[in-house]
């Protein structure tokens, strides 16, 4: 069974999974997506790299171009090519493949989508997080066989490091 999480804005959904790989102690494949030190601007960028490695800052990274008045530049052929290989290389070399996060933005992405939908079909465990705002292809994730959808809030999120910590471990 794979894992998602999902909930409001900026409720922990990424620390909820960071605290529960340092629990796991294990090092993951996959990918997430992150905003730099600009993220409360309205002109902001949106990065993705490996669930590994740090968070970069280099226009390599960049997926999404946010600007005032403007609707967000979605750089789907990045999604396409980087998140694709991310995706790939995690499924080739992990045991656990995050997927920090999944939403609209990606809605031209078929590659990537792709690859998200066929990583659900095997076997190797997937902890990740769907926007909750989000629709159309990532009601696919939702309504998933192999997913469990988890929304966090303030109430849970504390204890949720530990249980999913335990349910992954079970399963590692």
């Amino acid at each position: 069974m794979h894992i998602f999480l999902t909930g409001e804005i900026q409720i922990g959904k990424s620390t909820v999974i960071a605290k529960t790989l340092a629990l796991l102690n294990v090092i993951p494949g996959g990918f997430r997506t992150y905003f730099g030190p600009d993220r409360g601007c309205s002109d902001k960028l949106l990065y993705m790299n490996s669930a590994a490695g740090s968070k970069l800052f280099k226009e390599e990274n960049v997926i999404v171009r946010f600007s005032k008045g403007q609707p967000p530049q979605v750089l789907a052929e990045k999604f396409d090519t980087y998140g694709t290989e991310l995706i790939r290389s995690a499924r080739a070399n992990s045991n656990l493949i995050v997927m920090d996060e999944c939403g609209s933005l990606e809605r031209d992405a078929l590659v990537f989508q792709k690859e998200i939908m066929d990583t659900l079909e095997g076997s190797i465990p997937v902890f990740g997080v769907i926007k909750l705002a989000s629709s159309g292809w990532t009601d696919r994730i939702r309504n998933h066989s192999k997913v469990k959808l988890i929304t966090v809030t303030k109430e849970n999120r504390d204890d949720l490091p530990q249980v999913l910590s335990h349910y992954f471990g079970a399963i590692l």
